[in-house]
């Protein structure tokens, strides 16, 4: 017979897939904006701006809905919670192929936002509950490659489903996808080693711990409002990049969606490839993680001046340029989403960090989209470019100043000695 030391090696990994399954779903059901964005323009006549407030109005409530989600995620059984969101995914996605007017489908979609915002959390509790402390920059790494899955699905497949069929399968393909995914999902996640894969009347409550704390001292114990100012830099060049990314390419190029979404999808290769090369940082420099961030920042950085000065005449140059600063924030990504909300595990607070650190990058997106699409329709790409490298430079500084930090913090612990009189 099987070891129970193997059962729970393969229960773990397929724990792991199902969670990895789910978010690669949601992120087609998700990213699969940014290919329609083009054609619902043209369609419709509306302006940059006027799109924009479908992704701005998606990133506020997402970000809203991770404060709270996060806060949730802790208290309930993220089997069930995630179900339900991803259930939920699906039918706004449905329903946002019926929309037609302006006002419906920003409703939509920021509500769609919500129902996003109940994955992460839950999932990242879940895959803390398998595996162990010092598999947390694996974990993390290997999870966020689901978001380059989800990429490949909607930047490969959308734009052809679309010059097959209309932009309305732009959103009911991913929205069938996921819907039948949650019923897979559903009866087969478990929540925990040590939990029953059935439902009782007990399974929504999650399992308790002794040792949580208030989120406001764990914040300020581990240095996190730097951490947070970090989110707010990779909030609006990441989101920026995967919102605006396609329509940048193709307006500063002159190309149209049919001729354009092969070469776009260089991107989610190259994501792919910033995950994996984090994850390898993450392995030589110890797990150091405001040194990491800031390389991925300041490489972004980069190659956002190489976009101002650089990618006029190549459309090849472009897509790379682009390719590098958005694989670079998908590996900053990797630490400050996955990586460092596991290391809240035993304060029972995983689940209520990442959606913290979520809502507050998705909350700068928002805002930083709404800025975008003005600059955009006024200034042009250029002065989106200097908006990205301005975030970027405070994200290098925040890290900067959490290192500082971090180093103080330690050389104080030697400091604290045993009281004689106890």
């Amino acid at each position: 017979m099987m070891s129970a030391r193997r059962k729970k090696i393969q229960s773990k990994h397929y724990v792991f897939l199902l969670c990895w399954l789910v978010y690669a779903f949601a992120y087609f059901a998700r990213v699969n904006i940014s290919i329609i964005l083009p054609e619902l323009q043209h369609v419709f006549g509306w302006s940059t701006s006027q799109i924009g407030l479908i992704g701005s109005g998606f990133f506020w409530v997402y970000g809203i809905g991770h404060l709270i989600n996060g806060y949730i995620g802790d208290k309930v059984s993220g089997k069930w919670y995630i179900f339900i969101g991803a259930f939920l995914i699906a039918i706004s996605n449905l329903l946002a192929g019926f929309a037609k007017s302006l006002p419906l489908l920003v409703i939509i979609w920021a509500v769609h936002g919500f129902f996003q915002s109940m994955i992460w959390g839950p999932m990242i509790r879940i895959l803390s509950n398998w595996y162990e402390e010092s598999s947390r920059g694996k974990v993390a790494t290997a999870i966020s490659t689901s978001m380059v899955a989800g990429y490949f699905l909607a930047w490969g497949l959308i734009g052809s489903i679309m010059s097959s069929w209309g932009w309305k399968f732009g959103f009911w393909i991913p929205g069938f996808t996921i819907l039948l995914y949650s019923f897979l999902w559903l009866s087969g996640i478990c929540d925990s080693p040590n939990q029953q894969r059935t439902f009782t009347p007990h399974s929504l409550q999650a399992e308790s711990n002794a040792h949580a704390i208030s989120l406001r001292k764990l914040m300020k114990k581990n240095n996190l409002h730097y951490i947070i100012l970090a989110c707010v830099s990779k909030g609006i060049v990441k989101e920026g990049i995967t919102l605006w990314g396609p329509l940048l390419i193709m307006e500063k190029q002159g190309m149209k969606i049919g001729s354009s979404y092969l070469l776009i999808l260089m991107i989610p290769v190259m994501n792919l490839i910033g995950i994996l090369l984090t994850g390898w940082l993450a392995n030589k420099l110890n797990n150091n993680d405001s040194l990491i961030i800031s390389i991925s920042f300041a490489t972004a950085g980069l190659a956002c001046c190489g976009l101002l000065f650089f990618d006029h005449n190549s459309v090849l140059l472009s897509v790379i340029l682009l390719g590098i600063a958005s694989a670079m924030l998908h590996g900053a990504n990797t630490i400050l989403m996955g990586s460092i909300p596991m290391k809240f595990k035993k304060y029972n607070r995983t689940s209520a960090i990442a959606g913290i650190l979520d809502s507050i990058s998705y909350i700068a997106a928002g805002i930083s989209i709404t800025i975008s699409g003005v600059l955009i329709d006024q200034n042009g790409w250029n002065g989106v470019l200097l908006f990205w490298l301005i975030a970027l430079s405070g994200g290098i500084y925040a890290m900067v100043k959490y290192n500082q930090a971090e180093k103080k913090s330690a050389l104080l612990i030697p400091a604290i000695k045993p009281n004689p009189s106890l």
